[in-house]
């Protein structure tokens, strides 16, 4: 009777040994885990904090000027035929230097 018990006892206490290792590495895992899941966290914090600050200041330049619609219209096709004009200005003087540049633009 004192073999088996002793037996049975061996084999039950390595059983448990082999359970708490692989329990004690499994919990390591987990701990690594949380550490990486904890730094991205941070990281993704920091840059979402970064965006409501750039966020937060670009408001006030958004934000409505008091001008119409028509008025913004007609303020965009200026600015779009100015650079036009610039642009032909620069290709003409790129193409046949300084005399030319004050021809057809």
């Amino acid at each position: 009777e004192h073999l088996e018990f002793m037996t049975a006892s061996g084999k039950s206490l390595a059983e448990k040994e082999e359970a708490e290792k692989e329990t004690g590495e499994q919990h390591q895992d987990t701990v690594s885990t949380h550490g990486e899941a904890t730094e991205s966290l941070a990281a993704q914090t920091t840059i979402l904090t970064t965006a409501l600050t750039e966020l937060i200041q670009l408001k006030p330049v958004c934000q409505d000027t008091g001008m119409s619609y028509s008025d913004r219209v007609a303020m965009r096709e200026e600015e779009i035929a100015a650079l036009n004009k610039a642009m032909c200005i620069l290709t003409k003087y790129q193409e046949f230097g300084p005399d030319a540049a004050s021809g057809e633009c």
